[in-house]
């Protein structure tokens, strides 16, 4: 069974496939805090784990 990092991060993936974002980036896989590998992502100007992100959900800019 995948686990939920697992899961959030191929949801994060594939989110990035089919979205254009200058500041949501994936960066790697790097060690954490603790040495064990996990995916990491840069949101503006923070990298966090997979595991810090709850969920991603698209919000769209109007120009007024």
């Amino acid at each position: 069974m995948i686990s939920k990092t697992d899961l959030m991060h191929h949801r994060l993936q594939a989110w990035l496939r089919e979205n254009k974002c200058d500041d949501f980036e994936y960066i790697g896989e790097h060690p954490d805090v603790f040495g064990v590998m996990t995916h990491w992502y840069r949101i503006g100007d923070a990298e966090v784990t997979v595991d810090q992100i709850e969920d991603i959900e698209l919000v769209e800019e109007y120009d007024e």
